[in-house]
Order: C-alpha cells, then sequence, then structure tokens
C-alpha cells in the first residue's frame, strides 16, 4: 500500500493495574502518526512476530527476508512513539513533542570506535539486519553519552591524583599497571571503577534494551547471553533517579565496591587453564565454558569497546588490542574453524582435557573438586523429532558429554551431584520455558589408582541398587523437577566413574553417552513404578494425558484403556475428573475443576490438579487450604505425580504445563509446612474445646 511500516513487537507501555496504557496508531496518507492512549492496545498489539511482519495499514504480510534486505540497504530507521516521565504517583506516559524529537535527532560523535561486530557468533542476530559494527547497536544520543562519560574518566583521575597529592599521598609517579600505591595509582585506581560505572551505562543504555511493561521498567541489553533483535526499543534519560539512569548505576557500582571483603590482601592471576600454572595442593572450584552455548569473548566485546576507551592509558598492556583475543577461548564454534563442527568439537575436547589434567594435579587429596554446570542436557526423539506423539529419548549434550569424559578421563569419580539455587527470579524467561532453575554442581574426588574395571553387567546391577534410593532422597530434598534429571546424573556417574572402565559385553570400554542413556532410562523407569503405586483411576488419566493433554480424545479409545485398568468413565465424569459427551472423553482443564471436596480425595490425580490450581490462583496459601484436607500417604502420591506429569509435559513440549509442576514441586515444602501448621492449629482448637 505504500505506507511505512512500523516495526514493533508490542505497543503496550503499560500493564500495570490501574495505570494501563499503550501507542494507538493514527495512518495519514502514507505515514503514521503514535499517540499515547489509556487501557490496553485492542486494536493491534504488534507488528512483527516469529513469522515477519504485517502491515498496520493494508494488513498485508511481509517476510523477514524482505526486512532484512530493506534494512541491509540502510532503509531501516527509528522514531519516536511515547515518552516515560516521572511522578510521585507513578509513571505518566505521554505523546512525544517536538522539542522531544529535536533532541534526539543529533549526529553520530566523530571521535567513535569503529570495531566490527562478529560475521556469525553465537547469540547474536543484529548482523542480518544491517547492525555490523559496535556503534550499531546504539542511537546516536547513548553514543554520544557514552563518548562523553568515557572521556571524562581520564579527567577523573587527574583530578583524583591531583586530590592525593594535596592530601599528602606519596607521588612516586608509579601507576597501577606497574603495581603502584602512590598517588598516581590512586587516582587511577577511581578510573577504573569509574570504568565499571561506564559499562553498566552500556547495559542500560543501548537499542537492545527492551521495555517491560508488566513492571514499568527497563530490561538491560543483557538480559540474557545474547545480543538479539529488538524491535521497539527503550532509551533511558541519565540524569533521572529510573532504570538507566547515571544515579542509579553509580549506586550499583558504589554497593559492590563497599560490601567488597578487603580485611585480608588476596592474589589473583590470569593463567591458560590447559597450562601449568604451579600452583600445588589448592581447592578448586570452577565454572567451564558450556560447549557451544554462548560466546563470551564475542559478547564481551560489547563491554571491552568502552572500557578501552576509558583505561588504555591506564593499562596500556591489556588493552594493547583493538577487541577481545578470541582464539584460546575453550568453546566449540565453528564460524572459527571455516564451519567445521569436527574442528569445533574436537578443539573443545581436547582443551577440556587438558584443562581437567592440570585441576588433577592442582587439588588436594582431602577437598573435593566442584565445578558448576548450567546446561541443559537435550532429548532426542527416538523416531520423529518432529511428531509430539512419539516417545522421547533423553540423551546427554554434547557439553554435558564433553566435560563429563574430561573430569572423568583426567582421573576423577564423580561423587555427587546437587543443584544450587544461582538464577534470580528476574532474570528474562518466559513464563512456561523449560529451563534450569539452578546451577548444578558436580562434586569429585581424585579417583583411587586402584580402581578396577566392571563388566556392564556389574555396573547395571550396582546401578539399580543405588540409584532408586538416591532418587528418592532428591525428591524428598524438593529438587525441582527441571532440575532433577541433572541431579540424578551424580549417583548414576558416581557408579560409572568410580571403576577404572566399565566393559561392554564386546569387551570395549563403555562411553559416557552410553552410560547418561542408562542412567536416564532408569531414572524413567522409576518414575513409572511410581506411576504403578497410583490408584488405577489417576493411572488412567495420566495415560490419557501422556496422549493428549486436556485436548478429546474418541470414546472409544478411552473405553479401551478404562476397561483395561478397571475403570468406569461416568463415575470419573461424576467425579469431575473429564467430561464424556457426544462420543469424546476429555481431562477436565484445572479452570473447570469443582471446588475441593474430600469425598474425592482417594484420586491421586484429582487432587494433584486441584492443588495445582490453587498454587496457580492463589499462590502457597492456596495450595496449603487444599493439602490440609488431605489424609495418609496421598501428600507424598500427589507431589510424585507433579513429578511425573513434569517428565511427561517436558518430554512433549508442553511448556506452560511443565512450567505448572516445577513451580508447585519447587514451592511443595512450604506448602507441606503451611499444611502441618493449619492441621496443628486445628487440634489445638479442639484440644481447648
Amino acid at each position: 500500500c505504500g505506507c511505512e511500516m512500523p516495526l514493533a513487537r508490542s505497543f503496550t507501555l503499560s500493564k500495570k493495574k490501574g495505570n494501563e496504557h499503550h501507542v494507538e496508531l493514527e495512518i495519514q496518507g502514507n505515514q503514521i502518526q503514535y499517540h499515547v492512549k489509556p487501557g490496553i492496545a485492542k486494536k493491534i498489539e504488534g507488528t512483527v512476530n516469529r513469522k515477519g511482519a504485517t502491515c498496520p495499514c493494508c494488513g498485508a504480510p511481509v517476510g523477514f527476508e524482505y526486512i532484512r534486505n530493506e534494512a541491509k540497504a540502510s532503509r531501516m530507521k527509528a522514531t519516536m512513539i511515547a515518552i516515560v516521565t516521572e511522578s510521585q504517583t507513578g509513571r505518566i506516559y505521554l505523546d512525544p513533542d517536538s522539542l522531544q524529537f529535536q533532541s534526539a535527532d543529533i549526529p553520530v560523535p566523530e571521535d567513535i570506535i569503529y570495531t566490527d561486530l562478529p560475521e556469525k557468533a553465537l547469540g547474536f542476530r543484529t548482523q542480518a539486519y544491517g547492525m555490523v559494527r559496535h556503534q550499531d547497536l546504539f542511537s546516536n544520543r547513548q553514543l554520544t553519552a557514552l563518548t562523553t562519560f568515557s572521556d571524562l574518566v581520564v579527567e577523573a583521575q587527574q583530578k583524583a591524583y591531583e586530590d592525593a597529592v594535596m592530601a599528602g599521598i606519596a607521588d612516586d609517579d608509579i601507576g597501577l599497571d606497574a603495581g603502584g600505591s602512590g598517588a598516581k595509582a590512586y587516582g587511577e585506581a577511581i578510573g577504573v571503577y569509574l570504568a565499571f560505572l561506564i559499562d553498566k551505562l552500556a547495559d542500560y543504555n543501548s537499542s537492545i534494551c527492551s521495555w517491560n511493561s508488566a513492571g514499568e521498567k527497563m530490561r538491560q541489553t543483557f538480559a540474557r547471553q545474547a545480543i538479539p533483535m529488538v524491535w521497539d526499543y527503550a532509551e533511558s534519560n541519565l540524569f533521572c533517579h529510573s532504570s538507566g539512569s547515571y544515579h542509579n548505576m553509580l549506586e550499583w557500582v558504589y554497593k559492590c565496591i563497599y560490601n567488597s571483603p578487603i580485611a585480608d590482601a588476596g592474589e589473583v592471576k590470569q593463567w591458560d587453564a590447559t597450562k601449568d600454572n604451579g600452583l600445588r595442593s589448592i581447592m578448586i572450584s570452577t565454572d567451564p565454558p558450556y560447549y557451544d552455548n554462548i560466546g563470551y569473548a564475542d559478547l564481551s566485546d560489547f563491554f571491552y569497546v568502552w572500557m578501552r576507551r576509558s583505561l588504555r592509558y591506564t593499562y596500556p598492556n591489556l588493552f594493547s588490542t583493538m577487541l577481545v583475543p578470541k582464539v584460546e577461548e575453550l568453546i566449540a564454534t565453528p564460524y572459527r574453524f571455516d564451519g567445521s563442527k569436527e574442528k569445533a568439537r574436537d578443539f573443545f575436547e581436547d582443551g577440556m582435557l587438558r584443562t581437567f589434567s592440570q585441576v588433577h594435579k592442582y587439588t588436594r587429596e582431602d577437598i573435593p573438586v566442584t565445578i558448576y554446570y548450567a546446561f541443559k542436557q537435550s532429548e532426542t526423539n527416538a523416531e520423529d523429532e518432529n511428531d509430539t506423539d512419539v516417545t522421547t529419548v533423553v540423551t546427554a549434550s554434547t557439553g554435558w558429554e564433553t566435560m563429563l569424559s574430561a573430569v572423568i578421563q583426567a582421573g576423577f569419580a564423580i561423587t555427587g551431584t546437587w543443584p544450587i539455587r544461582t538464577e534470580m527470579s528476574s532474570r528474562a524467561i518466559a513464563q512456561g520455558a523449560n529451563a534450569l532453575a539452578s546451577s548444578i554442581v558436580l562434586v569429585c574426588r581424585k579417583r583411587h589408582p586402584s580402581a578396577s574395571f566392571v563388566t556392564r553387567k556389574d555396573f547395571l546391577a550396582t546401578l539399580r541398587r543405588e540409584l532408586k534410593p538416591a532418587l528418592v532422597q532428591l525428591q524428598h530434598a524438593n529438587i525441582a523437577p527441571v532440575d532433577l534429571a541433572q541431579s540424578a546424573i551424580g549417583p548414576g556417574m558416581a557408579v560409572y566413574s568410580r571403576n577404572g572402565k566399565v566393559l561392554d559385553a564386546d569387551g570395549t570400554p563403555m562411553s559416557v553417552r552410553s552410560a547418561l542413556q542408562i542412567i536416564n532410562q532408569l531414572v524413567d523407569e522409576f518414575f513409572n513404578e511410581q506411576e504403578g503405586d497410583l490408584d488405577s483411576e489417576s493411572r488412567f488419566c495420566v495415560e490419557l494425558f501422556s496422549q493428549v493433554a486436556f485436548n478429546p480424545i474418541k470414546y472409544g479409545i478411552a473405553e479401551v484403556l478404562a476397561t483395561a485398568k478397571s475403570i468406569s468413565i461416568s463415575k470419573l465424569a461424576q467425579a469431575g475428573v473429564l467430561t464424556s459427551s457426544k462420543g469424546s472423553v476429555q481431562l477436565s482443564c484445572r479452570d473447570d475443576l469443582q471446588e475441593f471436596s474430600v469425598m474425592n480425595s482417594n484420586v491421586t490425580w484429582l487432587v494433584t490438579q486441584q492443588i495445582t490450581k490453587a498454587f496457580e490462583k492463589h499462590g502457597i496459601d492456596g495450595a496449603t487450604k487444599i493439602l490440609a484436607r488431605v489424609t495418609g500417604p496421598m501428600a507424598e502420591n500427589a507431589k510424585a505425580l507433579a513429578y511425573r506429569l513434569y517428565t511427561i509435559a517436558e518430554r512433549k513440549g508442553w511448556a506452560t504445563e511443565a512450567y505448572a509442576y516445577n513451580v508447585l514441586v519447587s514451592s511443595w515444602m512450604d506448602i507441606q509446612q503451611g499444611a502441618t501448621n493449619q492441621v496443628e492449629y486445628k487440634a489445638g482448637e479442639l484440644q481447648f474445646e
């Protein structure tokens, strides 16, 4: 239609109750005017989704290939669509006026850093849209602010140096780079802290910063370890007191410095992990790279270019290169090996083995090595990756396999794994996303030199004997379902790695991948056994859920399943577990469940769904009220079923369902404690009467 096309993921400015606002589009010929209106956007939520864009004027679909070509031809620009202001009563949303447009319309600073983004790198998406240099990640106004602040670091260092001399600190003319501790080093140290401030400002002042309409605040550039394409971005006012401001960022840096322990002297050295650094008999706790998951060196250039501008005279050797060195970074990135995945894999495997061989030399015999790892196992489909009805088989990711292989080959035995809560609840991840909430910590000790070989048969027998009680312990410890598969690696790999080798039937050593597949199969068997302990009605519901979730299924198929378990579909319908009509059967969605009744508390499926519903609606308090009315072993049965349902949903890719059961189990300890307190309170009342 010839109209200009806004590319925006969302036109919603605020979802906060009582202060809902959105941007409304007014089309005038081939131009669009943007106006802030109260309420949630109803006419158009956004113009860009995962499939492409849609013209708001004529509704024509526009593919990403066209958008990318236009962007590379420099025909993509930015325009202001709303202003967010501060007030004593909260956020105020306004139309941008001519003064705001003029203040944003400034040229690129002359003395800007012309450094290129990597052509291909993990987590980068902007290059496909013509944003190929670091400066392209910032608006002209942001570039002007950041270059100004960076250049002022040198002036601040000089002022701090002069103040130090005036205060009587020795003027020995020795800087930080040479190990100085006099006035010059003092002034340069102030500059280092200010460089941290500049990098914090850069994180909150780029065109990758999106707007959080629910929280009415900005998201920083690195909400995750990637530089994605952001269609509608938020630009902070550096001189306000909200997100991204100089004042807020300075406060962050100040708090970190103020709370850093300074009572004792420490020594820090940078060393190639694959080479011997001479240390012996020490304690080691490490967080290794995650195969091909995150390209830290490429991502760190985002901060490095600004830090180098601020500190290149303070540390001339450290900042001698325009960008971060990358050749020795221990990750499997094919683009650094002419696109060869095999060479990238070999580089990573060799480097990991050499690294943990050095770790084996360093560590003490009586102290375990702890290795943090926050990278999920992957799932591969047994038959068809696109068919959600096909049973899946969990395998180890290449990253997990390589890391475990290196640890074991280096001479360590894995004695346990345990999840440690390391992720902030506010991190940018969609509800329902299947992601580790924790880092999994591997606990390793040096394997005894006399460790003997065992057969596959002996390995399986020992694994079956030791894995089940370990899984029961993990469940009792309220390990979140999303973390359980990783945690189960510990007791499983403990059996595998304590031996010199595990020999298959043909006499060849069993690989780590094969061992992980066996461990995961036994974990599945464990949950299947727990399902066998359920009442027949619940086992029927689990079977139905695993096939179609809460969608309808033909009555004939459901009847066959019900007959096999000797249950009545009509009785389940009367209890509200399911609905049966017009030749189909459908499990009742949680929103459609009747109010919880003790009369139906003998059906574990129904109890679990009622607790899940109450938790979704009213949090821990809601779930507590249901659980307090449940008697006998039903509480543990409901928890075990939640684990099972999470596993099914996660395998099927039903993210929302998986999320519901995962957060329920994660909070189970608090729910159970609340239920216990309620029961004790009621007992006390009866005794008093």
